[in-house]
């Protein structure tokens, strides 16, 4: 528990030399500069299914630190229960997609939206200004947001080239848009996409342990994918996840003969 302790302080001492950390809102973008930013997210995030599916593999990423379980259950208890969850990956994919100038119609159909939700609502639900009248909500902190948001836009590339889209300047202006964006919702990101996935590799490195709340997230994810009527099986996620925190997966999910861990209470499903 000390070096766990000792390597999150020196993790986010490390993201604290990002770019960002104060709140500003979203960008002024001529019209040009917003539809170029509208079609990087209609190819990345073409479809509601697709844009849900790249949310539940960075949700993935995210259960294999325990520190970061712990730190959302300190914010909100069972945060990572199978029906709050599935409103999480649905409400994250619909602000991801908006945050490139895009909805979806009654039909499913893309259309054109001026605006972009998301460093409202990372403000909103995690930022330094309440709602009025209304009690302020812990904040995620820099480190966990940094690493989230890297998953996020790992999983976009890695879907993508799934698809045969390998292209890295849709991938680079991607990248940008959402660095942006995170830094304006007043959180430390880099523009140096180099440091974003040194950062990322050092949290498996140093954070990912063989942890039942990490299992019975991830169990639970599975239960999500399986009600928003995404196909996605455990052998895909293990293709996406970082080293150390997939070969706990493998351990935990894939092996047939294992018998199955315990469930965490904050994460554990209620039967009946």
């Amino acid at each position: 528990k000390f070096m766990t302790e000792e390597s999150l302080q020196r993790l986010q001492q490390w993201v604290a030399s990002f770019e960002g950390g104060t709140f500003e809102g979203p960008p002024l973008l001529s019209d040009d500069e917003r539809e170029k930013v509208r079609r990087v997210g209609l190819v990345l995030w073409h479809s509601r299914q697709h844009s849900q599916k790249i949310m539940l593999h960075a949700y993935a990423a995210l259960f294999g630190i325990p520190a970061f379980i712990r730190e959302a259950h300190r914010r909100q208890p069972g945060r990572f229960s199978t029906d709050i969850l599935f409103h999480a990956v649905q409400n994250t994919a619909s602000n991801m997609w908006q945050a490139f100038y895009f909805d979806f119609d009654e039909h499913d159909r893309a259309i054109p939206r001026t605006t972009t939700p998301l460093t409202g609502v990372l403000n909103v639900l995690h930022g330094p200004h309440p709602i009025p009248n209304t009690p302020p909500r812990p904040r995620i902190s820099d480190l966990a947001m940094a690493f989230f948001a890297f998953q996020i836009i790992r999983a976009v590339e890695h879907l993508a080239r799934q698809r045969g889209i390998h292209d890295e300047a849709l991938f680079e202006h991607h990248y940008r848009h959402l660095a942006r964006l995170v830094q304006r919702a007043g959180y430390r990101f880099p523009n140096d996409r180099r440091q974003a996935e040194a950062l990322a590799l050092e949290v498996d490195a140093q954070l990912a342990k063989d942890d039942p709340e990490c299992v019975a997230c991830w169990r639970n994810l599975l239960r999500v994918a399986q009600r928003l009527g995404t196909p996605l099986s455990a052998e895909q996620l293990a293709s996406f996840l970082l080293p150390h925190e997939r070969r706990y997966f493998e351990a935990a999910m894939l092996a047939r003969s294992s018998s199955p861990a315990p469930l965490a209470l904050q994460c554990a499903e209620e039967d009946g």
